[in-house]
């Protein structure tokens, strides 16, 4: 987790894994599809770095624009002029985001909490096989609202407080409007990768 500290406030620093520079050819190609609507689309020598399964959940297209570091509860959600497509979520534990992807362009991405030490939350790719609109966890007397279960054993995406020192029992935690957000779009079987 990469952390900031600016005011005595502790910021997280929103960062994606870094995609090869594109050639001066793959620029000029791309400047006929600059960032359009808050949106950067991907050259092809970069598409081709998200064709590995175990880093990315699908073929990237484009990307939200993020001009800013996002901290603790903060969140970006545009979707405008993406087409229908299948939905899918890419979590990085090592830079504490979400990504939300429709058809390969990403139209969320959000701050999370995650498993404490006690109770790490798992990694690889996870089917969602349930969702719950109004949730309680009876185990742990906590409200889940907007859950999306992961796994039987109860490791679920859900509203939550996204505060600095927080930390789940192994869960995802999403600010409480993104929740809402993405399990609106969210559909049983759509896929889910954890990772490192």
């Amino acid at each position: 987790m990469a952390v900031v500290s600016s005011l005595a406030i502790p910021v997280v620093i929103h960062k994606r894994q870094v995609l090869a520079e594109p050639s001066v050819e793959d620029i000029t190609r791309s400047l006929s599809s600059p960032a359009i609507g808050g949106r950067v689309f991907l050259t092809a020598p970069q598409m081709a770095e998200t064709r590995d399964p175990t880093k990315w959940p699908v073929v990237m297209r484009s990307l939200l624009r993020i001009d800013r570091p996002l901290g603790y509860g903060q969140w970006i959600w545009n979707d405008r002029g993406v087409g229908p497509g299948r939905t899918t979520v890419r979590v990085d534990l090592g830079t504490q985001l979400i990504s939300v992807f429709r058809g390969g362009h990403e139209i969320g991405t959000s701050v999370i909490l995650y498993g404490a030490a006690t109770h790490e939350t798992p990694v690889g790719q996870f089917p969602i096989l349930s969702k719950a609109a109004d949730y309680h966890s009876r185990t742990y007397d906590a409200p889940m609202p907007y859950t999306l279960r992961l796994t039987a054993d109860g490791v679920a995406i859900h509203g939550s407080n996204v505060a600095s020192g927080r930390a789940t029992h192994g869960c995802i935690g999403l600010p409480l409007e993104f929740a809402r957000r993405l399990f609106q779009q969210a559909k049983r079987g759509d896929m889910v990768l954890i990772l490192r």
